[in-house]
């Protein structure tokens, strides 16, 4: 099989959109712990982490402060070398020291006047502790942590309250990064819900030839046919929030689809089929259910039809002509490679394994080639960024 020839996408169509995340320069010197310090720390039984893994630390940081504040959330970075000074907002810090206790914190400081105020209250003549603004300023970070905490979930970082490794830390310990399971459920989404609209509009446009222009509508059907199935299945083979909450990625990103073909095309030439197509992925098949009671998640569902869809389009020999298929195929997988470029390693990690493990587990001969190959490819591209 030639790996190029399906899949290949110009390097200038895949450059990914600006996102810096660092908040220090590139430049610096990487000795975060002096080394005087840190012997001196050692004979007093105070271990600093190495500083290969402090420096693994530092660059967590800037990854959630980056995101944290594309939420919108006010973040910052706060080094020893870079003291806050009691800003406001979600502060990111690195804890250097060797153990679990060790690694990237976020906690929330809230503002000047009411840090004041709780301060004030808390000195020893006035120590007050059931008065109502510390009540508040308690209750507004707890508030806020969890918020953080969500949204760090959301962004594929692993959380756990800091005061489950020491009693006297509040805050959130980032541990570290993981697959977003929503990003790859979108863009194997939007992936299937294009090549099924690709099939079904071929040669229905007044633009194609007209040799292509006999497709019939049962051949539509056979060539999509499969692909929808594996996702019908699959849907109702999911647990009751997790077949709601796709259901509602279909919904949502099929009208966002047709609304850039609106804006593309035209209010009445755009494709309105797109619309119906969600719905219909969400219809029990019609015939007794083959993967009933499966464990499969989300992201193997959409896989699985995603690949079961390229290789209808490629391995088809009489309905869609080839040069088509290939500028499809080319197409849809370019869309998946430029959202991949714009993602962490985890989750072009996870992309790449769904792919391998749906090409191992396809049961037709033909499709499974052809599965293992594009698998393969899309590893190897990873490996190479």
């Amino acid at each position: 099989m030639d790996r190029q020839e399906a899949w290949s996408v110009k390097a200038e169509d895949r450059k990914p959109e600006p996102f810096p995340l660092r908040t220090t320069d590139p430049g610096e010197d990487l000795t975060y712990i002096d080394p005087h310090v840190r012997a001196n720390a050692e004979k007093n039984g105070i271990l600093h982490a190495s500083e290969e893994v402090i420096s693994e630390r530092h660059a967590l940081a800037n990854a959630v402060h980056g995101e944290l504040q594309q939420a919108g959330l006010p973040a910052y970075v706060e080094f020893s070398s870079s003291p806050s000074e009691g800003q406001p907002g979600a502060r990111v810090s690195v804890n250097t020291m060797d153990g679990p206790a060790g690694g990237v914190h976020v906690g929330w400081n809230p503002g000047e006047s009411l840090t004041g105020a709780v301060l004030g209250l808390m000195e020893p003549e006035r120590l007050d502790l059931p008065a109502p603004v510390i009540e508040y300023s308690n209750r507004v970070s707890s508030l806020m942590d969890e918020t953080i905490k969500n949204a760090l979930a959301l962004s594929g970082f692993r959380t756990r309250d800091a005061g489950e490794v020491n009693d006297l830390d509040s805050g959130i310990q980032v541990v570290g990064r993981q697959p977003r399971q929503w990003f790859i459920v979108h863009i194997l989404t939007e992936g299937v819900l294009g090549l099924i609209t690709a099939i079904r509009s071929y040669g229905s446009s007044g633009d194609a030839p007209d040799a292509h222009a006999g497709i019939t509508a049962e051949e539509k059907a056979r060539l999509s046919g499969r692909g929808i199935r594996i996702v019908q299945e699959g849907l109702h083979s999911l647990t009751d929030d997790d077949r709601q909450e796709l259901a509602s990625v279909f919904r949502r990103l099929a009208g966002a689809m047709h609304s850039q073909d609106m804006a593309s095309r035209g209010f009445w030439a755009a494709d309105r089929s797109l619309l119906e197509l969600a719905d219909e992925l969400c219809l029990l098949p019609d015939t007794p259910l083959a993967t009933a009671g499966s464990s499969m998640t989300s992201t193997q569902v959409l896989a699985a039809a995603y690949l079961a869809l390229l290789g209808s389009i490629k391995l088809t020999e009489h309905s869609i002509d080839e040069g088509d298929a290939t500028a499809i195929t080319r197409t849809w997988t370019g869309t998946l490679l430029r959202r991949l470029d714009q993602a962490p390693l985890e989750d072009r990690q996870e992309l790449s394994r769904l792919l391998d493990q749906a090409a191992r587990e396809e049961t037709d001969h033909a499709h499974k080639a052809f599965a293992s190959g594009f698998a393969e490819t899309i590893a190897q591209t990873e490996e190479s960024n």
